[in-house]
């Protein structure tokens, strides 16, 4: 049976959809699969129910494809108030009654104990896709439970590297974060790890799509026990990223003082990061400060730090993971299916950075910080013509006198 077959007029449960990874796996759920209902579990939030919470996700950016090609998804969706956190996710008896409809579930973040220990008591469950991290095994990753608690159910365990732009969906490039890999493909700053070693990244869509096709799977195999999944990469190393970057770089630019590239030798990292990005943002906020105008500089410098930090554990060794089982999952899908649900796609690594690089611009920065960057350049390319003349001009009446 084929995936749009399987799922067709199914009852999905949605767990984690606040998250990245779970948004744009709800948009793909509602874009590409038309028969299949959602629940959606989400707790009230900064004044918000879980039913406007979810109304704010459909009104973001992510979901302007969706939104125009079908303005009535949002029908197919019913919220339901709870907590990964607690027993039985917190749901109210007459909640717990209707989610007993539920045939697929999806965890796409957060703790998943509670979440898997309620599966246990749905009783027309045919599968679980629960998205993890590889970055918690040492050694060898291989395609089985590696000191992993996870219970005896039909579960997809979908190990994912860094999760980075999305290659094609929603739109090419998207992203709504700045994370790691996002900060160092487009250039925001330096970072420090092995340049040689592969890109520990798969994009947003990729991953997405591998959950939705690991959960056919273990529904169509009537699998009893769990079955894990690593997720396919890039396919480039980290030195081959950065160096693809240099087109999307001169063309959209991140504002700050950032400068692309890697190295391993980590006192040479700190005095590159120090003197050309901590250094002139800090002078660029005094100078700001001293004019009246906003200091902003700084702050951006900190927020591409903070984004970067997570990197410096993952890019400073390799992590072996088998890969098997993805690759067999694609050629499983019918080749319809796999232009739609691609898992292991093949990735102009270019183009992809470059479409990251405008979408980071147009989502994840404040237009003042651009402008306030375009000052800067302006100056420092002012200075130099402005000695020039100068220079001239004072030869010219020393010749005269």
């Amino acid at each position: 049976m084929s995936l749009r077959e399987w799922y067709a007029n199914r009852v999905v449960l949605l767990t984690g959809v606040n998250s990245e990874l779970g948004r744009v796996l709800l948009e793909k759920i509602l874009r590409c699969l038309p028969g299949v209902r959602v629940y959606v579990v989400l707790r009230s939030q900064n004044g918000l129910n879980a039913e406007e919470r979810l109304k704010k996700i459909f009104a973001s950016p992510g979901y302007e494809r969706l939104r125009q090609e079908m303005p009535g998804a949002i029908s197919r969706v019913k919220t339901f108030e709870g907590n990964l956190l607690y027993e039985d996710l917190a749901l109210s008896t007459e909640d717990k009654a209707a989610l007993r409809e539920v045939t697929v579930a999806f965890h796409a973040a957060g703790p998943h104990d509670f979440f898997l220990e309620y599966c246990q008591d749905l009783p027309k469950l045919k599968s679980v896709a629960v998205a993890s991290t590889i970055f918690k095994h040492r050694g060898k990753i291989e395609e089985c439970l590696q000191n992993e608690k996870i219970p005896e159910l039909p579960i997809a365990l979908v190990r994912f590297p860094c999760i980075g732009p999305a290659y094609k969906e929603p739109m090419p490039g998207f992203v709504e974060t700045l994370k790691a890999p996002t900060a160092l493909m487009i250039g925001a700053g330096f970072a420090l790890g092995n340049s040689e070693l592969p890109a520990e990244v798969t994009p947003l869509d990729t991953a997405v799509n591998t959950m939705i096709a690991a959960a056919w799977e273990i529904g169509i195999t009537n699998a009893t026990k769990p079955v894990v999944y690593n997720a396919a990469l890039l396919g480039c190393t980290w030195d081959n990223l950065i160096k693809k970057s240099q087109r999307a770089g001169c063309t959209f630019p991140y504002p700050t003082f950032g400068i692309r590239g890697m190295t391993s030798f980590e006192p040479l990292y700190w005095i590159l990061v120090l003197l050309l990005e901590w250094l002139p943002s800090l002078l660029c906020d005094i100078v700001f400060g001293l004019i009246g105008r906003k200091q902003r500089i700084l702050a951006e410098y900190d927020r591409v730090r903070n984004a970067l930090q997570p990197l410096k554990s993952i890019s400073t060794r390799p992590w072996p993971a088998e890969r098997n089982r993805v690759y067999l999952l694609q050629e499983r899908l019918t080749k319809e299916e796999q232009d739609v649900f691609p898992i292991v796609p093949e990735i102009d690594i270019e183009s992809y950075v470059l479409c990251a690089a405008a979408a980071t611009r147009k989502y994840c920065v404040n237009e003042d910080n651009i402008k306030s960057i375009r000052m800067i350049y302006l100056f420092f390319l002012s200075v130099p013509v402005i000695l020039v003349v100068a220079y001239i001009a004072s030869r010219t009446l020393l010749s005269r006198v």
